[in-house]
């Protein structure tokens, strides 16, 4: 009877409204209230203000074992790039509650993580150094009021960028990004109010104007041979996936979400778990891609260095 009389949507949305209002709770977990109506979810904050902090030994040994990796597929004229895709607490420090501000006792992971990735020489996109350069020129939002993830903005010129530091680094052909137009929106689309969508409230939220890139996306000629391409990464590369990298840029290419779930266009859903050789099955891609946001540092690789270092090759 709870799960299925017929006002329930409502009621759902009247309870979650109702202590948002009067309590100030939200029932969607982890969601903070920022200021003038920015919303965050509590890890980002966190990683911003280095309240999740690994220290720097654990950083090192990280990375350290990500470029034995990258050593190991270089051997075998395999490719890695580390994409690290930006925070929202840290894209806007001005709009996050006064607690979580940075006071500079202890460090961050994110500028240690940075710092020893240069230093072990493996090859890095740093998105969110990106997005702070430009924020203040960019002529349309890169992030969302509303949401958690890039705009779909930022997403298509980071996926325009992805495309060709990938085609560089494998010295191979890739298909590519040809933008037709840009729309804009006072609603957002997509993904862009993940966070509010997730609250389910009876309100609309203010937002502010979004930008939407229409774009095609020009083939290979014929003859020529695209680099096998996999992904393990979080959240932020799912958008590209749901719009089709995989079959239609990176094709043949997988995505594994978490280092989890192992995603193939077409296919049923498998697991990285059930892999008999985890390394074996990296080695197939010519080039992989670590791609993760800022408040997921403290994950990096998902396990990816325990698993492929346990077996040799």
């Amino acid at each position: 009877i709870s799960e299925h009389f017929g006002l329930r949507p409502f009621m759902v949305r009247f309870y979650n409204e109702l202590f948002d209002r009067v309590f100030g709770e939200y029932q969607a977990q982890g969601v903070v209230m920022g200021k003038d109506g920015y919303l965050f979810e509590q890890n980002y904050l966190l990683a911003a203000s280095g309240q999740d902090y690994l220290g720097l030994d654990s950083i090192s040994r990280l990375v350290s074992d990500l470029q034995l990796i990258e050593q190991d597929l270089a051997k075998q004229g395999k490719q890695l790039l580390v994409c690290l895709a930006p925070g929202k607490g840290s894209f806007f420090p001005d709009k996050m509650p006064d607690e979580y501000r940075y006071n500079g006792s202890i460090g961050r992971n994110y500028p240690d993580f940075v710092r020893e990735l240069i230093a072990e020489k493996i090859p890095l996109f740093n998105v969110q150094d990106w997005f702070l350069k430009m924020k203040a020129t960019a002529p349309y939002p890169l992030y969302p009021k509303t949401g958690i993830h890039w705009s779909s903005y930022g997403e298509y010129l980071v996926a325009d960028s992805l495309i060709k530091q990938v085609s560089a680094l494998s010295q191979k052909p890739l298909p590519t990004l040809r933008l037709t137009r840009i729309e804009q929106d006072n609603t957002p689309r997509d993904r862009d109010d993940d966070i509010e969508l997730g609250m389910n409230l009876l309100r609309n939220l203010p937002d502010f104007k979004m930008a939407y890139p229409k774009f095609e996306i020009k083939p290979l000629s014929k003859g020529k041979k695209a680099p096998k391409v996999l992904v393990i990464g979080d959240s932020f590369y799912y958008g590209m996936y749901n719009w089709g990298m995989m079959q239609h840029v990176f094709e043949g290419g997988e995505f594994w979400y978490y280092n989890h779930e192992r995603l193939v266009p077409g296919k049923e859903t498998t697991f990285i778990e059930d892999f008999s050789d985890y390394a074996a099955e990296v080695r197939q891609f010519d080039v992989v891609i670590l791609l993760l946001t800022e408040a997921n540092l403290t994950r990096f690789g998902f396990g990816m260095q325990q698993a492929y270092l346990r077996k040799k090759p």
